[in-house]
């Protein structure tokens, strides 16, 4: 029960600082921020200590397949809403994480899945920069449902995943484990309220915090066992954030214009 009650504290008060820092700074901020291994750092805590570490480490490899399917998932998204509306884009993106999930999972290679991912991770980053900002930016009228409402999505989804991991398995569970139940709401949530420009700018920092949540599942694949819950997955967070952090800056040093600088 104790860790019940954690994931239906924790979860909502991630999303509402997200959500927030989101509305203070902008889209890409809150990008970078939902696509850290936020959720997905809980996710493996949570069957760390409900299943045990073995069981969290044989899911590391549907994690990573799983992480290029969100990837997928943002690509549709990204370049379907160029031409659809908000409902068909997002049942396209469903589509297109559903496909390449089940592909890399009949695949079963854990090399196939880290390229696919850094691949798209390369496409994102490069197709959201080329997004022209509108003449006005569109000024976003705060409601007060809207942070209520995205924090109970990121936590239905975060009982959902971790709820059933008992009986899908270590595999199938470590595929749920990147899905982002806080990056999925705050994309269409900027798109709507923000345009094409403020979503874009939001998968634009979730693609970047893409690289970091590879190195943190590949971290706690190594070390999870050998190092304990606690030191692992610390030590798996801060790598995460350090190179999170450092391709941003990067990035954002880059001449030329991007969807960052403008």
């Amino acid at each position: 029960m104790t860790l019940f009650y954690l994931k239906l504290i924790v979860t909502p008060l991630l999303m509402w600082a997200v959500s927030l820092a989101s509305r203070r700074w902008g889209g890409l901020l809150g990008g970078l921020l939902s696509g850290m291994p936020i959720t997905s750092a809980l996710v493996m805590v949570f069957l760390s200590l409900e299943q045990g570490s073995g069981f969290a480490v044989q899911a590391v490899p549907g994690a990573l397949a799983g992480l290029a399917a969100v990837q997928a998932s943002y690509a549709c998204y990204l370049f379907a809403s160029r031409r659809g509306g908000i409902v068909p884009t997002v049942l396209v993106a469903l589509a297109g994480y559903a496909g390449v999930a089940w592909l890399l999972t009949q695949l079963g290679s854990l090399a196939l899945s880290i390229v696919l991912a850094l691949c798209l991770i390369v496409l994102l980053v490069w197709a959201s920069g080329r997004e022209v900002p509108p003449a006005q930016l569109p000024q976003i009228k705060a409601r007060w449902w809207e942070i209520p409402l995205r924090m109970v999505a990121a936590t239905s989804l975060l009982m959902l995943t971790t709820g059933t991991a008992n009986w899908l398995g270590p595999a199938v569970s470590g595929m749920l484990a990147p899905i982002p139940v806080i990056a999925w709401p705050l994309v269409v949530f900027s798109h709507v309220q923000g345009g094409r420009f403020s979503m874009a700018g939001m998968i634009r920092g979730n693609a970047i915090g893409g690289v970091g949540v590879i190195a943190f599942y590949l971290f706690i694949g190594q070390c999870l066992q050998p190092l304990g819950i606690a030191l692992a997955f610390g030590l798996a967070i801060a790598l995460a954030v350090a190179l999170t952090v450092g391709l941003a800056t990067l990035l954002k040093k880059t001449p030329g214009k991007t969807a960052a600088g403008r």
